[in-house]
Parts: structure tokens; C-alpha cells; sequence
């Protein structure tokens, strides 16, 4: 028996892997053997770098990685660990409980001595050893040093950055492992990802397209009649008829948003819409993106004598947390001129830069959200500005559950109609991590470093622009000015040549 464990040991992984079982959705024992997308994951792991696999649902990603682990484990002739690590602990286990359906289906001749077997815990007598931790959990990964830690749907974890801070932490020169799926745009694995692509990042990164699945196809049915759109999706990812059969009789069980975000043939296309994104994809199909550098004060356009203009300022302590964000943006563009935005400036202080920008602007018509700091703010440019912004009865504008939808939707309205047709880079990222759950309730990326401040800064100066006048229109087509969105992509060209 011990020979036939060392030549086991002594396999090559994804030998040993195709020799192991597992149990599938139907609850019966198979043998596990790798697909094209797992072969390509156990080849990447094996060469040792940090691994992100951003993948469709149902591609067995974290099956074949807790299957190289396993093997790993079972091969290591000294006390080294592997650790599957979560938010919560319930969902370590269920990785860990793969692995020890792995173990089971061995013959038993072929059952290595296990001298740790239960719920968080695998351990192999004088080898290796598998644990299912959680970083909420008291202790998690700071008592001990693993050589290869496994973090699964990382994406939709409800701490991310705490559950990569402990990974990292318990790992000495060892290996991350990260898998997911997509959830919303500018979200931890998003970020991770770009961090990939512009070199900030060693990560080894693997997307796999749903295509790729050999199992997403279904026999042709003669009598679809199919359409320009779906022949040319077709023809650019070269799918077969079974496949676009697949796609379709998917896409109308689960709907198109859904289909997008869990079976994306790109990157681009899982973020475009994904989590319930409250501004889709084509939202944005009249707006310029600009790029700025993330400093205190941007400037893009100089006051125009004959232009009127019109300031949003979301607050905050300015204790280096959250930001204070001013915009302002023109009536007559529909575009930003100037932005300020700093973590640093008390809400009393932020009021001069507030009544500055005013006055500079042709006296512009200011908004200030009167919720938490924001009061202070009020008052303080009031005591040297008398243009701000209330309501018919004399109130200041507060967010609430009524509102904000109020807000948002105006502003969603005007971006997709072009009547705002330049929005800087910063604010984009922040409009593109808002999200609406079931209810629809709007809701901010809670990621650590993400914020909305610039978002909802240019959703007040929007609001506050439906109550100035133009005061001149030569250099503005009437469309943009009345918000008609039915107007074609080249008019709003010609515009931006203003």
C-alpha cells in the first residue's frame, strides 16, 4: 500500500486530478475531468505567481483549484498549508468539503493516513493540510503561515479588502489564489484587474469567456429566425449555431442583464452591466469621457461672459475620510468647467471656495446637500453669497429616500439625452459603481477607497441647473437644450465642436 501512495505522490498534478471524484449537481459520484479552462487554471497555478480567474458561472473554477490544492496537500511530504478562505466560514467549509469528496473517492489502498478530519481541517500524517478559514472570525489566518491561500467569488465578498489584507498576511512568499465572477463595475476584482493590465499589479490574470464552455450548446432548432444582432455577435466571437442556440434559450430563461454580467464573452462586456448597475452601458453613449488627475482643483473651461452656470457641492468633516466636491458646470454646454475636491477642507472653509467659484462663474446658482456637514456650509455662504439654491417653500435640499431617486433620475435623463455630454473620469468610475437593489433602493460601492462624492456633487449641480436661465444660446443646438434624446450621435458631434 505504501508503494502504490509514494507512486501516487509521485504523479504528475493533473493526472493525479483526473483520477479524483466529485459530486455533481445531480448528487452523484463522477470522476473529474478537467475541461480545457481547468487545464489552463492548474497549468497557471503551477508555475507558482498569484493568480486572478475572472470567469462565467458554472466553469468549475473553484473545483479544479481546490482539486490542486488537494493534490498538493496530499503529495507534500513536510507540514506545509493550504488555507480556502472567506468572509464567512460556511462557505470555506463548503470548498473544504469538496476536497474531502476527493479523498473518499481514492481507492482505499491509495487513502493516506489523515491524522486532522473534520469540518475547517484536512490533514495528512507528516504532510500537508488543508483548512477552511474565515477572516471574520476570531484569530482567522494570523496563527499560522500558509504557502497557498484560495479566495473564491472574491467579488462578492461583504469585506473584501479585510479578506486580501489577511490573506496577504498569513502568506510568506507564498501564492494567492483569487476566482470569481463579475459583480459590479470599478468593485474589488475590477480593480484588482486593472491593476493587472496597467503593470501596478504581478498577478497572473485568466478571463474565460462563456464560449469556451464546451457544455453552453444546444441542438439547432431550425425554425428560429435569428436576428442582425445576434449573427453579428456570431460572426465577431466566431459561436456556432449550437452555441448562439445555447445563448438564446438562456438569455430568455434568465434575461438579457443577467445573462451579461454571469456569461460574459469579454471583460468589458461583464462590467458593462453587472450587479444592477443603475446607469446601463448605452447611458453614457453621448457622453465624452475626459481624463484628469486626481488633485484638489481642475479646471476645464474659463467663465464665458455670456454663459450662466451652476454649482453642486457635496460636503464632508474633511478629516482625510470622505471628500468634499465642488462642480461646477455650464447651462449652455453641458459641461463641467471646474471641479474642486479634497478630503481635507473643513465645511467652513469649504464655503470660501464655494463663494469664489460663484462669483467668478457669472454669480452661478449654488446647491449645497444640507445633510450632515453640509448646514455648516450653508450658513457660512450665506453670510457672502445670496444666490443659493431652495425650494418654493424657503427649504434647503436634503437627500432622503424620496429624493435621492429624484435626483438620480434627473440626472440619468440628461446624461442619456446628451443635455450633460463631458464627464471627467473620476465622476464616470463613481456613476458606474452606483447600484439598485430589489427594492429600488440606490446604493454606493462600500469598497474600501471607493466613494460617490463626485457622483452626487454632479447630481445636485444638475438638479440646480433646471432652475437657471440661459442667457445665451447661439452656441447651443435647441435639442440639447430642450433634452431630446431622440437626436442622432452625429448632432451631438457637431455640438461638442462648440
Amino acid at each position: 500500500m505504501t508503494d502504490l501512495i509514494e507512486l501516487a505522490r509521485e504523479m504528475p498534478v493533473l493526472d493525479f486530478i483526473s483520477k479524483q471524484g466529485i459530486i455533481n449537481k445531480d448528487g452523484k459520484r463522477i470522476a473529474l475531468s478537467p475541461t480545457a479552462e481547468q487545464i489552463q487554471i492548474i497549468e497557471t497555478l503551477e508555475h507558482g505567481t498569484d493568480t486572478i480567474v475572472v470567469k462565467p458561472r458554472q466553469i468549475g473554477s473553484s473545483t479544479i483549484i481546490i482539486a490542486y490544492l488537494f493534490c498538493l496537500a496530499y503529495r507534500s511530504k513536510e507540514p506545509v498549508t493550504f488555507a480556502i478562505l472567506s468572509y464567512k466560514l460556511s462557505s470555506s467549509k463548503h470548498l473544504l468539503n469538496i476536497a474531502k469528496n476527493m479523498y473518499n473517492f481514492l481507492p482505499k489502498p491509495l487513502r493516506r493516513e489523515l491524522d486532522v478530519d473534520n469540518s475547517t481541517e484536512m490533514s495528512f500524517a507528516g504532510g500537508g493540510r488543508l483548512i477552511a478559514v474565515a477572516s471574520s472570525q476570531r484569530g482567522g489566518l494570523r496563527s499560522f503561515t500558509a504557502s497557498k491561500i484560495m479566495i473564491s467569488e472574491y467579488a462578492f465578498s461583504e469585506n473584501p479588502d479585510e479578506l486580501k489584507a489577511t490573506a496577504l498576511a498569513a502568506l510568506n512568499d507564498g501564492q494567492l489564489i483569487i476566482e470569481s465572477t463579475a459583480n459590479y463595475y470599478n468593485d474589488c476584482l475590477h480593480k484588482e484587474v486593472l491593476k493587472v493590465q496597467t503593470g501596478e499589479a504581478h498577478y497572473k490574470y485568466l478571463f474565460f469567456k462563456w464560449s469556451d464552455h464546451e457544455n453552453y450548446r444546444l441542438p439547432l432548432d431550425e425554425s428560429i429566425e435569428w436576428s442582425e444582432d445576434e449573427l453579428k455577435l456570431g460572426l465577431e466571437h466566431d459561436l456556432d449555431w449550437e452555441q448562439l442556440t445555447w445563448r438564446r434559450e438562456k438569455v430568455s430563461k434568465i434575461g438579457w442583464e443577467k445573462f451579461i454580467r454571469e456569461y460574459p464573452l469579454t471583460l468589458e462586456e461583464a462590467y458593462r452591466i453587472s450587479g444592477s448597475t443603475y446607469f446601463r452601458h448605452d447611458d453614457f453613449q453621448y457622453v465624452n469621457v475626459i481624463s484628469v488627475e486626481p488633485k484638489e482643483w481642475t479646471t476645464l473651461a474659463q467663465p464665458h461672459p455670456d454663459y450662466s452656470y451652476a454649482i453642486g457641492v457635496d460636503t464632508s468633516g474633511g478629516v482625510g475620510r470622505d471628500y468634499s466636491v465642488i462642480m461646477v458646470m455650464c447651462k449652455n454646454t453641458g459641461q463641467p468647467v471646474c471641479i474642486y475636491r479634497s478630503n481635507q477642507t473643513s465645511p467652513i472653509a469649504l464655503a470660501e471656495y464655494i463663494i469664489t467659484l460663484a462669483q467668478q462663474y457669472n454669480n452661478a446658482m449654488v446647491l449645497v446637500e444640507a445633510n450632515n456637514y453640509g448646514l455648516a456650509t450653508i450658513n457660512e455662504v450665506g453670510h457672502g453669497y445670496s444666490r443659493l439654491w431652495k425650494t418654493p417653500e424657503g427649504k434647503d435640499f436634503l437627500t432622503t429616500g424620496k429624493s435621492k431617486p429624484l435626483l438620480f433620475e434627473a440626472l440619468k435623463r440628461d446624461i442619456q439625452s446628451g443635455a450633460i455630454n463631458i464627464i471627467d473620469n473620476i465622476t464616470m468610475t463613481e456613476l458606474r459603481s452606483i447600484t439598485v437593489d430589489e427594492k429600488g433602493i440606490i446604493k454606493f460601492s462600500q469598497v474600501l477607497d471607493s466613494h460617490s462624492d463626485s457622483a452626487m456633487a454632479l447630481a445636485l449641480c444638475n438638479w440646480c441647473l433646471q432652475g437657471v436661465k440661459i442667457k445665451q444660446q447661439a452656441y447651443l443646438p435647441q435639442w440639447i437644450i430642450n433634452g431630446n434624446a431622440k437626436k442622432t450621435r452625429e448632432r451631438q458631434k457637431d455640438h461638442r465642436r462648440y
